[in-house]
């Protein structure tokens, strides 16, 4: 039986990509599928504040036909190649292979989706079609305080572009909902779409806690500074229940990357969960525990809190197959974070970011445990 597709689309900076993250499965981004800057081919914007540039937004500017050649692919044979593109670099940087993991059903999701569900429909792949929206003025911001995070382009043509596309927005999501996606909040796709997720995997093949006992997808992976141990712990959580994410993150730079972007991301000014403006934390200051638990949160689908570490708790979340990250330090403060993945007689047995496996608790130079973050 082939896997099935659910379509995310919608404006740039709906939110498709948090609730791509929330619903749990494998998702070909078909944004790597933008043609590259130097490509003859690409389409100009002809007027305007911004004429004579790539008009990223035209539908020239992508290979829909290579992005539904990896589609088909990947559904008839539970894996395929696919791109690895970098907006910065206006190209491609890579390939990587996404494997379904076991999976029954993968998600598409791009600001030209909705270019795919007729395709989809006619080759009896889709399971569903959603048009994430929100209101003009949210998506505008968020989209510009993102752009800006990840420095896609110069900060001129983000907010330039960013007005163009808040004017239109509206007539994006309508040309969605004429090839058939439901237009609706994120929190909305994510409620419609979590049953499906739930039933998308083959039992003991891509479930968590098949996955939460993989501990070589987490063998030689180190924290990229002194600095992410927190947001390494929440890209290992979600690799040991996912296996596809899990082999993504062997590819070249991919591993870095994935780490310094939920860095940036649990720091910045939007929260992931809500979609709501946040405090902004310091980056030397690492990783507060309430910030694993919102990125837990939207990356798993199921609400976690920080607590007080005790062993029966930690035990009950590891049998459910949740690795645990765990605050460490001396008796002033906390100094680092370790994702806890079993119990031996000693304590917890933990991977440790800052050397790439996992050991035994006692055995961290950090005697106090002052946290952990658990599903509740």
């Amino acid at each position: 039986m082939r896997a099935q597709v659910v379509v995310l689309a919608g404006p740039s900076g709906a939110g498709k990509s948090r609730v791509a993250a929330r619903l749990g499965l494998p998702v070909l981004r078909l944004d790597d599928f933008y043609r590259s800057g130097g490509d003859p081919a690409l389409p100009r914007i002809a007027d305007g504040p911004n004429a004579g540039l790539v008009d990223w937004d035209h539908p020239d500017s992508w290979l829909r036909d290579e992005a539904l050649a990896a589609l088909d692919e990947l559904c008839r044979t539970g894996a395929v190649d696919v791109p690895v593109y970098e907006l910065a670099k206006d190209g491609r940087t890579g390939w990587q292979r996404l494997d379904l993991g076991g999976h029954r059903t993968v998600v598409a999701e791009g600001i030209f989706a909705a270019d795919v569900v007729e395709e989809c429909r006619e080759r009896g792949l889709l399971a569903a079609a959603v048009c994430v929206t929100q209101h003009p003025a949210v998506t505008f911001w968020r989209r510009l305080t993102r752009d800006l995070r990840e420095h896609r382009k110069p900060p001129l043509v983000l907010l330039r572009r960013g007005l163009d596309l808040m004017r239109h927005q509206r007539e994006v999501v309508a040309d969605a909902v004429a090839v058939g996606c439901e237009p609706m909040t994120g929190d909305q796709a994510i409620a419609r779409l979590a049953p499906l997720a739930a039933g998308a995997a083959v039992p003991g093949e891509g479930s968590p806690a098949a996955a939460a006992g993989d501990l070589r997808a987490l063998e030689g992976l180190v924290q990229p500074d002194g600095y992410t141990c927190g947001a390494a712990t929440v890209v290992a959580a979600r690799a040991l229940r996912d296996p596809a994410y899990a082999a993504s993150l062997r590819s070249p730079g991919r591993w870095r990357a994935e780490v310094l972007a939920v860095h940036r991301e649990v720091r910045g000014l939007v929260d992931p969960v809500a979609g709501r403006a946040a405090v902004p934390w310091p980056r030397l200051l690492g990783t507060p525990p309430w910030a694993v638990a919102r990125r837990l949160t939207a990356a798993t689908g199921r609400r976690w809190r920080t607590a007080r570490p005790r062993t029966a708790d930690l035990r009950a979340a590891l049998d459910a197959g949740a690795p645990v990250p765990l605050f460490v330090g001396s008796r002033l403060l906390p100094r680092h974070v370790v994702l806890a993945v079993g119990l031996d007689g000693r304590g917890p047995v933990v991977w440790d970011p800052a050397v790439g496996r996992t050991r035994p608790r006692g055995e961290l130079r950090w005697p106090v445990t002052w946290a952990a973050v658990l599903p509740r």
